[in-house]
């Protein structure tokens, strides 16, 4: 304004003064240009960015005013003086920062110089790294400092305890280390919001943190924190989130976490909590989310947990919680996700459950509750998703469950509830997933199946019987078990083939004959499962068109025929079980397959002959093999030395196979044995002490053998019946050898 002095006159007229007077109320003075110092502060900022990919920080140059040029600054008019910056990366849907949006520095220590400074925002910026500078606790001014989504390293300055009117606080997602310092929380009197999970802090909560009497929002997850919830966390009242997840708490929820009136959300789950839970949690009449889950909590569900009236999430899973499900929780009218699975609950399923018709998903699976599903089940009219497995429940399943007309998915596996499958279930139209394994249901599938829109149907383990509704080819199912029931099949019905399949097990179902070649029309079925039937005669070579197989069991059954060389086109197939058949011929055809390598081979009892390629183990197909089960073949030949290179193979189990010549030392290679079974064959010389002293073999046997000599010394526990039916074969656990 200096140069606009010299031109003015001496004289001001009286009708200038009025238009002076006019724009003084109207329109603010304006000032030149910001502070020098915070320009300077600014700039320095900039200085230590190394890289900028989308040149957030462009504008900041010393030839524009940084007030009214620099984007993300904001200035007060009257001083000039800078009171917000804020530039901010980019956060996806699912918090991932992409550090091709975020910019590569430090934070400087002159950005302490701000000294009016009221708003700091350096939001997901990716790459700012380095530690957060000490001098950030002389802006005396600031309200909001959110440094999160970076990679900020370093202890928390204390320093930052000195922003008596600091409001939020996030320091969150970065690299942070060390304990939270005590004094932090000692004067931060209005801070409302606390920020600081995702980070390597270590160490336990400060019971400062009552000081903090008007913070609303507390994070502190995805930590390393360990120790005790402080007893003064009571002290807050104002506070409405808690989220200590994801860290290493210990003991238990302290009782004073009732006098918190205001809290609606509070996040305990994946931490060490070993005691009861407080019946104090009662009090919480503000209570939206509860989550314990993952924890290792004892006793029972306090029944005062049903006077949380504006619940909507309780979640109690995986944890050690024993005693009955309290009639109390069918007070909860506003639930909509109880998960109360992988205890140690027992009684019945209350009726009072039933209440709750704004239930959507309701988890019990894994505990040890008895009694009979209740017909008020009917009552739960919003439920989506319902698992009741693996638990010890009887009785019948109830008509009323037809009247779950939103239910996707229901999961009963491993019970002991008998009686007929109700045909209220072809009411439920949204029923995607049926799990009913393992049970004792009787009689014939419902024909009205058919009008349901199923996507797996687990049926297996039960006494059904057939015929099977034809009307189920009407459908879309993807997964279908229906392995061990008396159905009496025969034969694979034919609508099966209709189905777009992906799994289909029908182990033990009752058929006979051939398999026929319509067995191709399943272009991709991904598991097959025929076993534990009467299937006889050859193979279908058209099995070779079913690209994406990538499991088959046809075991015990009455095969006889040799594998097909259209078998070499099964490249996506990785589990092979064939054992007790009557195949025969050579096994080049399985080994020499392409494409996806094996994880499991069972072509136990049959007539496969040999020899073993002795480039076995070097095949492609072989690389990622951990099981492979050759046992009671008339395979002949030796042991291929190859075998040792199958790193990743657990069993090897070649059990009488009429082989002969020595056990290769080249075994010794396969570090990952856990199993090596040999008995029953004709071989001879030594046992490689590189073999006998593999560190993961539990099981190992090669008895009824030609070996002789001293069994080399080793750490397992193997007894002495390993070694039996080997004349030669001396020295513990045997008898010592004669060394005259």
């Amino acid at each position: 304004m200096e140069t606009l002095k010299k031109n003015y006159p001496t004289v001001v007229t009286p009708i200038f003064i009025i238009i002076l007077g006019l724009n003084s109320i109207f329109c603010p003075l304006l000032v030149e240009s910001c502070n020098p110092i915070d320009e300077e502060a600014l700039l320095q900022f900039k200085s230590g960015i190394q890289f900028d990919w989308f040149q957030r920080l462009g504008t900041w140059v010393s030839t524009t005013d940084c007030c009214t040029a620099w984007e993300g600054v904001i200035c007060d008019p009257d001083t000039g003086r800078v009171t917000r910056v804020s530039r901010v990366g980019f956060v996806d849907s699912d918090f991932g920062v992409d550090g091709d949006f975020g910019v590569i520095g430090t934070l400087s220590p002159f950005l302490g110089n701000l000294t009016y400074l009221q708003s700091l925002y350096l939001y997901a910026l990716a790459g700012l790294s380095g530690p957060i500078p000490p001098e950030l606790g002389k802006l005396s001014h600031l309200t909001h400092l959110s440094l999160t989504y970076n990679r900020l390293n370093g202890s928390i300055p204390e320093s930052l305890g000195n922003l008596h009117k600091l409001e939020s606080l996030n320091l969150g997602n970065n690299s942070l280390s060390g304990t939270i310092p005590c004094s932090l929380f000692q004067s931060l009197k209005s801070l409302s919001t606390l920020e600081l999970e995702g980070n390597q802090l270590t160490g336990s909560i400060p019971s400062s943190i009552s000081n903090l009497v008007s913070l609303n929002r507390l994070y502190l997850n995805k930590k390393f924190l360990s120790g005790r919830i402080p007893l003064s966390i009571g002290k807050l009242k104002n506070l409405t989130y808690i989220d200590v997840s994801n860290n290493y708490i210990t003991a238990s929820i302290p009782d004073s976490i009732g006098n918190l009136s205001k809290l609606q959300s509070l996040f305990l789950n994946h931490n060490n909590l070993t005691e009861p839970i407080p019946n104090s949690v009662g009090k919480l009449s503000q209570l939206q989310d509860l989550y314990l889950n993952h924890n290792e909590i004892t006793g029972i569900i306090p029944y005062s947990s049903g006077e949380l009236c504006h619940l909507k999430n309780l979640y109690l899973d995986h944890n050690n919680l024993t005693g009955p499900i309290p009639t109390s929780v069918g007070k909860l009218s506003q639930l909509q996700n109880l998960y109360l699975d992988h205890n140690k609950i027992t009684g019945i399923i209350p009726r009072s459950l039933g209440k709750l018709s704004q239930l959507q998903n309701l988890y019990l699976d894994h505990n040890r509750l008895t009694g009979s599903i209740p017909s008020s089940i009917g009552g739960l009219v919003s439920l989506q998703f319902m698992n009741f497995g693996h638990n010890n429940l009887m009785g019948v399943l109830p008509y009323s469950i037809g009247n779950l007309t939103r239910i996707q998915s229901i999961v009963l596996e491993n019970n002991m509830i008998t009686g007929k499958l109700p045909p209220t279930m072809g009411h439920l139209t949204a029923l995607s997933d049926v799990l009913f394994s393992n049970n004792q249901f009787i009689g014939q599938i419902p024909s009205s199946f058919a009008n349901l829109s199923l996507y797996t149907l687990q049926l297996s383990n039960n006494q059904l019987i057939g015929p099977l509704p034809p009307e189920l080819a009407n459908g879309s199912i993807y997964n279908l078990d229906l392995s061990y029931n008396p159905l009496g099949l025969e034969k694979i019905p034919s609508w099966i083939f209709k189905l777009k399949l992906n799994n289909l097990t029908l182990a033990g179902t009752g058929i006979k004959g051939n398999l026929p070649q319509s067995v191709s029309s399943f272009q991709y079925i991904s598991y097959l499962d025929l076993s534990s039937n009467q299937i006889t005669g050859m193979l279908p070579s058209l099995m070779g068109n079913m690209g994406y197989l990538s499991s088959l069991n046809l075991s015990n059954n009455r095969f006889y025929s040799t594998i097909p060389v259209e078998f070499i086109n099964l490249h996506q197939l990785t589990v092979l079980d064939l054992h007790s058949n009557n195949f025969s011929g050579s096994l080049g055809i399985v080994f020499n397959k392409e494409g996806w390598e094996y994880t499991s081979i069972d072509v136990s009892s049959n007539r496969f002959t040999g020899p073993l390629d002795e480039n076995l183990g070097t095949k492609p197909v072989m690389a990622r093999i951990s099981s492979l089960v050759l046992s009671k073949n008339p395979l002949g030949g030796t042991i291929p030395k190859s075998i040792g290179n199958l790193t990743q193979l657990q069993v090897l189990e070649m059990m009488n196979n009429r082989l002969s010549g020595r056990i290769p030392p080249e075994l010794g290679k396969a570090k990952e044995l856990m199993t090596l079974l040999l008995s029953r064959n004709s071989l001879t010389g030594s046992i490689p002490k590189e073999v006998l002293n593999l560190e993961k073999l539990q099981l190992f046997d090669v008895s009824r053998n030609q070996l002789s000599g001293s069994i080399p010394p080793h750490n397992s526990s193997i007894p002495a019946s390993a070694f039996l039916r080997n004349l030669g074969l001396c020295d513990a656990p045997l008898p010592p050898c004669n060394r005259l």
